[in-house]
């Protein structure tokens, strides 16, 4: 199973890619940041993220993608524009057919270091002892967004298969024929 975890933002889009090859045993395959430049317009960095995670998703194919939930601080300029590139995430991948998590700053950081009120260091510092990684993922953007992905497979009963909007045929018309009945 592939995950990817997205901390989302509107100037440095954290994204990091994780395979679960046998349960509880994570092998990292990819993280980074989606980085629009600095002097574009706000609308094109949202175009910019879409366009960059959409080739993402087709590259990776992730079987589900989780994602920061907002964090609202006193700003609420600045709350607007995370939710908006939020919803560009969402929207890639949803058009992707990926299958979409949420998870709040503090559920993630207890999931991975054991309280909700841990550093970016500290999760950086778990991510890597998790993930058995010879070197601390850099930037803080890029550890965040494997310590959601982390997240999302220690969730209970995330084993279970995730709706997907992209069922096979066989599948759909087997659906089809019990909806009717």
């Amino acid at each position: 199973m592939i995950v990817l975890g997205i901390d989302p933002s509107s100037t440095s889009t954290g994204y990091g890619l994780i395979e679960e090859v046998r349960q509880r045993q994570y092998r990292y395959l990819d993280c980074g940041c989606i980085r629009p430049g600095a002097g574009l317009a706000f609308e094109d960095r949202l175009v910019f993220i879409y366009d960059h995670l959409a080739q993402l998703l087709a590259g990776y194919s992730p079987d589900a993608v989780a994602v920061e939930s907002t964090f609202f601080g006193k700003d609420a300029d600045a709350a607007a524009k995370l939710g908006q590139a939020r919803g560009v995430i969402l929207l890639a991948a949803r058009k992707a057919g990926h299958p979409v998590a949420h998870y709040p700053p503090a559920e993630v950081k207890k999931a991975v270091v054991g309280h909700g009120r841990a550093t970016k260091e500290q999760v950086r510092f778990m991510v890597c002892r998790l993930l058995a990684l010879r070197a601390l993922p850099r930037p803080l953007d890029a550890s965040d967004a494997l310590a959601i992905a982390l997240c999302h497979c220690f969730q209970p009963g995330r084993h279970l298969p995730l709706p997907s909007a992209r069922r096979r045929p066989e599948v759909e018309a087997l659906l089809q024929r019990v909806v009717r009945r």
